[in-house]
């Protein structure tokens, strides 16, 4: 996975629009990147710190993040 150019200004807006598209204000880009990078445990931790219940709403969340992500 090539490093993140955090210097193009649209990076930021697309992570703030797919953050806030997650009704649990998931940090996606975030979780998703520790994922690529082997980091399961850490990956998990991010996620339930805005979501207390991931296996649940990972079954019944109908994905508002993928089309702003």
């Amino acid at each position: 996975m090539p490093p993140t150019d955090t210097k193009n200004p649209d990076y930021f807006h697309r992570v703030v629009d797919c953050q806030w598209a997650c009704p649990a204000h998931t940090d996606v880009p975030g979780y998703i990147r520790l994922i690529a990078q082997g980091k399961y445990t850490e990956a998990y931790m991010l996620n339930r710190e805005s979501n207390v219940f991931p296996g649940i709403l990972g079954r019944v969340c109908d994905r508002p993040c993928e089309p702003a992500c």
